[in-house]
């Protein structure tokens, strides 16, 4: 069976990619994201261009892998993982507080970002290469 790669810090710290400014006009200075209306506009104005059809092989490469790492954090996410996003989300998103249900962010993030495609694997198939990053 052929391991997949993946990197939970990658969709942690894709997640705050553009995070830095509110610089998209149609967000407030502050969202409330404990309210599925306010993720959606998250996810939709951040994370979801990234996603938009790629044109070149290396981005189609960074799609799949950021994928499969949202998968994987879905599947085997764990109060390690909950503390890291939550780091992460404070050190670089300044304007909104961390939504407290940060499992629940990432599923609606899945659902929006790849409505057809399921998230769950069954324990059976997963084989998965992690990447660990020195913190």
């Amino acid at each position: 069976m052929r391991q997949i790669k993946v990197d939970r810090q990658w969709v942690f710290y894709t997640l705050m990619i553009q995070s830095f400014t509110p610089s998209i006009p149609q967000l407030a200075d502050s969202l409330y994201l404990d309210d599925l209306a306010n993720q959606a506009l998250f996810i939709r104005s951040y994370l979801q261009p990234q996603f938009d059809r790629p044109t070149n092989p290396e981005d189609v490469r960074a799609q799949y892998y950021m994928k499969e790492s949202l998968r994987y954090c879905l599947n085997v996410y764990d109060e390690s993982m909950d503390r890291d996003f939550r780091k992460v989300w404070n050190l670089y998103v300044e304007w909104t507080v961390v939504p407290t249900d940060r499992y629940g962010f990432l599923r609606h993030a899945w659902e929006l970002l790849f409505p057809d495609e399921l998230w769950e694997m069954d324990a059976l198939t997963l084989s998965w290469y992690v990447e660990v990053r020195d913190s």
